[in-house]
């Protein structure tokens, strides 16, 4: 089964950021496409385009700027111990992009692989798009690395099935929109995480429980990272095994808020002050053989501190630009 990814960026791409980006692509596979572009239309300026070529066992780098494509780089600017394509199909392979000053600086599984000059502004990278023949997409997270790295911790999680950090601090009025399908054991369940700092410390646990409790739970942290006795389990059950849903978690000045395919669905109070200032982003994880396919994450900022109005972004109909 083929999967991709369509997101907007939760704030602009600057200098001393890193993409970490993680997939696994289908076992004879041809191509897997990972593009920095300037939205989502597809007239969209492709500010870095990242091609895996698997039959022809080369990586393109390219871009489309002013509405054309330059010329493809393949054998330059590799590392010289590096092969051509370090990527195999059917294996999780983890791409770093650290943006530096004039370029980007390309690692492929904890090793060099190339640089990319700069071909267009990095203010014009907007959104990321995975494509072609991807089974299962498990990280995409953008983190700061200069001058002081965010989140402060940044460890590489094997176990979750999805991850997405943001390089700055969330402010109030900032909403996620998560659209994602459920499958597998109708047993089994997912958490979505919301950690502070990097920490194993949670904020948020949002723990939908599929058969036969079908409750979504809501509980976090402790300092010392036990789970609070009151969890909050109100508000009945919005997701359905086998069918797609859009999920819009708001963050608020003292509570998170959600809404799933256009309806309010509860919400959670920040148990700690100034609790905005350490979220980093969201992990997801998935237990007793439930699977979460994860295929779009927008990142928006209302502008209201309360987020009003922020369950239409969830209505499957609604389009983020």
């Amino acid at each position: 089964m083929l999967t991709q990814f369509l997101g907007n960026l939760s704030c602009p791409v600057e200098v001393g950021q890193v993409f970490v980006i993680g997939a696994r692509p289908i076992d004879d596979a041809d191509r897997v496409n990972i593009n920095f572009l300037s939205g989502k239309s597809d007239d969209a300026e492709n500010i870095f385009h990242f091609s895996i070529r698997f039959h022809d066992d080369i990586i393109i780098r390219n871009s489309k700027v002013g509405g054309s494509w330059g010329p493809e780089e393949r054998e330059d600017n590799l590392n010289e111990l590096t092969a051509p394509n370090p990527v195999s199909p059917g294996e999780i392979f983890r791409l770093y992009i650290l943006v530096g000053d004039d370029r980007f600086h390309v690692a492929i599984n904890g090793h060099p692989y190339c640089t990319y000059g700069f071909r267009g502004p990095l203010a014009d990278i907007r959104t990321i798009r995975i494509d072609k023949d991807i089974q299962q997409i498990v990280q995409v997270d953008h983190r700061q690395a200069y001058p002081a790295p965010f989140p402060a911790i940044q460890l590489e999680e094997t176990f979750n099935t999805f991850s997405n950090d943001v390089p700055k601090q969330f402010l109030p009025g900032h909403v996620i929109i998560m659209t994602a399908i459920p499958f597998g054991n109708p047993r089994g369940g997912f958490i979505i995480r919301f950690n502070e700092n990097g920490t194993k410390k949670q904020a948020l646990h949002l723990n939908p429980r599929f058969d036969p409790h079908y409750v979504v739970v809501r509980n976090s942290h402790t300092d010392t990272l036990d789970f609070r006795r009151e969890e909050e389990r109100s508000g009945g059950f919005p997701f359905v095994l086998d069918q797609q849903f859009k999920l819009a978690i708001a963050l608020t000045e003292s509570e998170f808020k959600f809404a799933v395919n256009g309806s309010v669905f509860e919400s959670y109070a920040y148990r700690n002050a100034n609790l905005l200032n350490v979220l980093n982003g969201f992990k997801v994880q998935c237990s007793n053989g439930m699977q979460l396919e994860i295929t779009n994450v927008d990142h928006m900022n209302m502008g209201v501190p309360d987020c009003e109005g922020f369950e239409s972004y969830s209505h499957p109909e609604v389009e983020i630009f």
